[in-house]
């Protein structure tokens, strides 16, 4: 766990220069930022990979053909 401290100077500087109406504000919106910058985003890959938690049955399951579906069709 990480601990940042900020102290009232500082904080009253970024209320001075920010918009924002109260330091509560202000610092909320910078962590928000901050971990949007750095987060890192689930590659194509990772978010096509299946779960590790699929049981073999229901992996074979997704390659089955519904037998009621597509068989007739209307013109």
């Amino acid at each position: 766990m990480t601990t940042i401290t900020i102290d009232d100077e500082m904080i009253n500087e970024l209320v001075a220069v920010s918009h924002f109406k109260n330091a509560q504000e202000a610092v909320i919106k910078i962590i928000a930022d901050y971990l949007q910058q750095y987060k890192k985003e689930p590659t194509l890959f990772d978010q096509l990979r299946l779960a590790d938690d699929y049981a073999d049955d229901e992996i074979a399951s997704l390659f089955e053909r519904d037998k009621d579906s597509g068989r007739s069709f209307e013109l």
